[in-house]
């Protein structure tokens, strides 16, 4: 695998829709985490997928942070139930913030959170514990799979939503 092939050979290819989804949750995060209970429960939301290229590649084999897709809810979860993984304070107002995607290397341990602040910061921070965060992410995605196979089994073919439903049913 090349290095700048974050996806892995036989994995799902996300269609041009599913790439801006991902894109439009990186634009909108801050109210989709801060509205959370709002959506947690409705499946079709919380299982929309998100194609964050989570992976990295050790001498030329590909190593996953979590496996593409990423369901929207398992990551937000995640993310709000270990904030002492995934919460940073905003490196300008000190705010704390949630990342809307993290990468990093499994070598060295580094992990890159990055984020954005309504004060105007957009970037990431780098922290240590690579391993754990993807750990937590991979724990919960595990977590969510039975839920995921009982939404599927009762709506048969049914379609994921897309972050523009999910931003427009909370805006209703």
């Amino acid at each position: 695998m090349d290095k700048n092939e974050f996806f892995c050979k036989g994995g799902p290819v996300p269609t041009n829709r599913q790439l801006l989804d991902t894109r439009l949750f990186y634009h909108n995060s801050g109210v989709i985490y801060t509205r959370f209970r709002e959506w947690k429960d409705n499946d079709k939301f919380y299982f929309t997928p998100l194609f964050m290229r989570m992976t990295y590649s050790i001498g030329g084999i590909g190593v996953e942070f979590a496996p593409d897709p990423v369901w929207l809810g398992s990551f937000v979860r995640t993310s709000l139930s270990h904030p002492d993984l995934f919460a940073f304070n905003c490196p300008k107002c000190r705010r704390v913030l949630y990342p809307y995607r993290y990468c990093g290397s499994p070598l060295s341990g580094r992990v890159d959170l990055e984020g954005g602040c309504p004060c105007g910061w957009k970037g990431y921070v780098i922290e240590s514990g690579w391993f754990m965060r993807g750990e937590a992410l991979r724990k919960q995605i595990a977590a969510d799979k039975d839920r995921h196979d009982k939404y599927e089994l009762i709506h048969p073919g049914a379609k994921s939503a897309t972050i523009d439903e999910l931003l427009a049913w909370l805006e209703r």
